[in-house]
């Protein structure tokens, strides 16, 4: 959908009937996610040296970095999926999916440390069938609130860009997660539409 969905009569009007639909079909729980697009023309933020990146090897590191940011995430699909499955099955799970099922190199992958050597968190540089992503950003539960995200996404994006020579860059959101679209506000990335997902709860019966 478009990004102004919410204030255009026709947006709203050509979703009323498919989310009436989706009732009926007992796809009751609704989800609402931003979608982003960076372009070179935006530029790179320079970083601040508070964080020095690595490479990491080794997958069973970022299961423990995966099970680690899933303490308190703001990412609904994530936070569902290890009330579901369990905290370590949706780490790996995670884990799995952006190692398996995404285009990126693992080699994209990288550890964020702090000027003391502490591990901050982590994020995924990666690519999808058309573009490149922001595939998975995570800051630890005891590091968040210092600005690490921008920090983050801002070796995320260099590495696209830079590394993979990217020129245009695509992430997304939950719309809950407000630190992580201001992150992406910051480093000009623009909000370009959003995602309507609607689902059915666990156990549900369609009427």
């Amino acid at each position: 959908m478009p990004a102004d969905w919410h204030d255009r009569p026709d947006a709203t009007a050509a979703l009323a009937w498919r989310k009436e639909a989706a009732r009926q079909a007992g796809l009751t729980e609704r989800l609402e996610r931003l979608q982003y697009t960076w372009t070179s023309a935006a530029g790179l933020r320079e970083p601040s040296g508070r964080l020095s990146f690595r490479g990491e090897p080794d997958d069973e590191a970022f299961a423990a970095l995966f099970r680690r940011v899933l303490a308190g995430t703001l990412d609904a699909t994530s936070r569902q999926g290890a009330e579901a499955i369990g905290v370590d099955a949706q780490a790996r799970k995670d884990l799995a999916f952006y190692r398996d099922h995404m285009h990126g190199p693992r080699s994209w992958w990288r550890v964020a440390q702090t000027q003391g050597g502490q591990v901050a968190g982590f994020g995924i540089p990666s690519r999808n069938t058309e573009d490149s992503v922001v595939g998975y950003l995570g800051v630890l539960p005891e590091h968040r609130g210092r600005g690490f995200v921008g920090e983050i996404l801002a070796e995320v994006t260099r590495i696209l860009a830079v590394e993979a020579g990217a020129t245009l860059i695509r992430a997304d959101t939950d719309l809950d997660n407000r630190p992580m679209a201001a992150a992406f506000d910051r480093a000009g990335y623009r909000n370009t539409g959003r995602r309507l997902v609607l689902s059915a709860r666990p156990g549900a019966v369609p009427a």
